[in-house]
């Protein structure tokens, strides 16, 4: 009773393999395989080239798929953007877009609001990835809000490079509602 794992298996003792086992070497393995089988169970529909064989298109090493290779690229070296981006292009999506959405017609619900921001926010971005500016990584930011006698104090802080990266600001102001949209680009080498 007293007796660990590692005991136990020092006190087995496996029998003698026949002449004709020994003389082709497959005695030992299947007594081993035999040995595995009885002491962990597996299932029915499993086989044993099932490890090294591939299973649907994905290949099985010890019960794991396989990862799929990285892509590594060579360093360019550049340190300029060959498409540098254009700040006021940036302004004149920003305007044109939220002049359009947030207009005299629009009213302000705090539910509908926050899905037009958010669709509002998408649209600056894929315009602005159109223009294709040259390893730039954009954050745009809409705030709207219903003026209702409060203040609103935003800020934001960033730890950038001040030649290459900026942001541009562009707000919306009715009788009964405020948007603001700030948009961030930040340089990727």
């Amino acid at each position: 009773m007293g007796d660990s794992p590692e005991e136990r298996r020092s006190k087995e003792v496996l029998p003698e393999p026949s002449s004709k086992e020994a003389e082709t070497g497959k005695g030992k393995k299947e007594k081993k395989e035999k040995s595995a089988e009885g002491s962990k169970p597996r299932p029915a529909s499993s086989q044993r080239g099932s490890l090294t064989k591939s299973h649907m298109g994905v290949p099985l090493t010890m019960g794991a798929p396989a990862a799929k290779p990285t892509m590594r690229f060579m360093p360019t070296y550049r340190l300029e953007s060959k498409n540098p981006l254009n700040k006021e292009r940036v302004e004149n999506i920003i305007k044109a877009v939220m002049n359009r959405h947030y207009n005299d017609e629009y009213m302000f619900h705090p539910k509908h609001s926050l899905h037009m921001a958010a669709q509002v926010s998408e649209e600056i971005k894929n315009r602005i990835k159109l223009d294709n500016y040259d390893r730039y990584r954009y954050i745009v930011l809409v705030t709207v809000g219903e003026f209702l006698m409060q203040g609103l104090y935003s800020m934001v802080n960033f730890l950038w490079d001040a030649e290459k990266d900026g942001f541009v600001t562009y707000s919306v102001e009715r009788p009964s509602y405020f948007a603001v949209c700030t948009t961030f680009y930040l340089y990727y080498d």
